[in-house]
């Protein structure tokens, strides 16, 4: 009998230590429990931001998302209030126009959070210059054409401080901005070709940004698997002078989620998870790395939301570290449309969890 009560102790003891592997593994998800549906928190209020195109929440300014407009329009940056009444006010306009001044037309596609580069211990702004419709890749898997032409950029911007939430409050040129050239590897032949993008994601500590392809299904039926491929900044862009070129490196590919086109992502700061945003009747996908920030290591994990409120042109997505809900920091997700004319809903989705990733990040 001794002998047996060993055994169901060891057996014990193995069960705790299986369930406590199986928690650390599931730590990777940063919400475990899954995501409630959609809901339209707020409106942005204003016809200003006419296609929103990204959108990155600050940690800085409690209650701020960041957002921008397409290619086209004036290369602005506009800080929505979720503290203002109504909430969804521009209270902070930061304009790039003497920033852009070398590229007649920008074609901004996406925006982030993270450290500055060349500001020890300062936030910055992030912004994509990267698409370029010439570039994506026709149904049949060949470009376009070989050589658009077209140049792309990445920007880094000292994010200002938000003290007033009032409506159409402050608007500033940047300063000190980090600028870089992106360069693509280019032989003429798959997959070393330039690329549209319009998802970009920014290691927290300013180091590195990986660019996610925009790609259309390669085959029928509509649902079929095409890879999109993911650019990585060489080097690390804390050593990097601005107003210099940095090289592309491409890492992987994944696979376009229900063979529709990517048009939003955003990576968390614990470098384990990535989400996201598809075109027309998708929604927001997660992905996870098996090895934080390394993005050969990328697992598909399926769709955690729908787009069961039919956003009209889903285009951005945003981890949330607004504040507004102090359970849902760095947990729940923020959605935006690129709908014309402004005034777009600004989705919230909640993750089940009951805390924070706060609580769990040092």
């Amino acid at each position: 009998m001794r002998g047996g009560h060993r055994g169901s102790g060891s057996l014990v003891v193995l069960t705790v230590i299986s369930l406590a592997l199986a928690y650390v593994s599931a730590a990777a998800f940063v919400c475990e429990s899954g995501y409630e549906g959609p809901t339209n928190y707020a409106k942005i209020q204003s016809g200003r931001v006419a296609e929103a195109s990204g959108l990155a929440s600050s940690r800085k300014n409690k209650g701020i998302l960041w957002t921008h407009e397409d290619m086209g329009a004036a290369p602005l940056i506009y800080g929505i209030s979720l503290q203002s009444s109504p909430p969804g006010a521009i209270v902070s306009i930061i304009d790039m126009k003497g920033v852009t001044k070398h590229k007649e037309k920008p074609d901004f596609e996406d925006i982030a959070v993270a450290k500055c580069p060349h500001l020890p211990d300062q936030d910055c702004i992030w912004m994509g210059d990267i698409g370029d419709n010439c570039a994506r890749l026709q149904s049949n898997g060949q470009a376009h054409a070989l050589d658009c032409g077209g140049s792309y950029y990445l920007y880094a911007v000292p994010e200002p401080n938000i003290t007033r939430h009032e409506p159409e409050g402050s608007s500033a040129e940047p300063g000190d901005v980090f600028e870089v050239q992106l360069l693509y590897p280019f032989t003429g032949q798959y997959p070393h070709l330039a690329m549209d993008s319009e998802a970009l994601v920014v290691a927290p500590d300013g180091s590195k940004a990986w660019l996610i392809e925009k790609r259309l299904q390669q085959t029928d039926p509509w649902q079929s698997e095409t890879p999109a491929r993911i650019f990585e900044t060489s080097g690390d862009l804390r050593n990097t002078t601005s107003i210099t070129n940095v090289d592309l490196e491409l890492v992987t590919s994944i696979n376009n989620p229900d063979g529709v086109r990517i048009t939003g992502a955003d990576l968390h700061p614990q470098g384990t998870d990535l989400i996201i945003r598809t075109a027309y009747h998708g929604g927001t996908y997660l992905y996870t790395l098996d090895v934080p920030f390394d993005f050969t290591t990328t697992r598909y994990h399926g769709r955690i939301v729908r787009n069961s409120l039919r956003q009209s042109q889903p285009e951005a997505v945003s981890y949330d570290y607004t504040g507004i809900f102090p359970d849902q920091v760095g947990k729940g997700i923020w959605h935006v449309s690129e709908q014309t004319g402004g005034y777009q809903n600004l989705e919230y989705v909640k993750c089940k969890d009951y805390f924070s990733v706060r609580e769990l990040l040092p």
